[in-house]
């Protein structure tokens, strides 16, 4: 797992429709320098987030990570 501040972000869409956001390894994210909330957080993505980040698809278009199979 990781972090990311300046690399571009990946995401995979989950069943529930919100996005796993990935490394370019696909190495999930666990820190994002983005004043965002993961799904079900009430910490920032800024926070770490032991288990990944998981954005709405809103937040993921607007922070531009590139979402497998979109």
């Amino acid at each position: 797992m990781s972090g990311s501040s300046d690399k571009q972000l990946y995401g995979r869409m989950n069943q529930d429709g919100t996005v796993a956001i990935e490394d370019a390894d696909g190495n999930l994210v666990t820190c994002i320098d983005a004043d965002v909330y993961p799904v079900d957080s009430d910490k920032t993505a800024r926070h770490e987030h032991v288990d990944g980040i998981s954005l709405s698809r809103t937040d993921a278009a607007r922070l531009g990570v590139i979402i497998e199979g979109v």
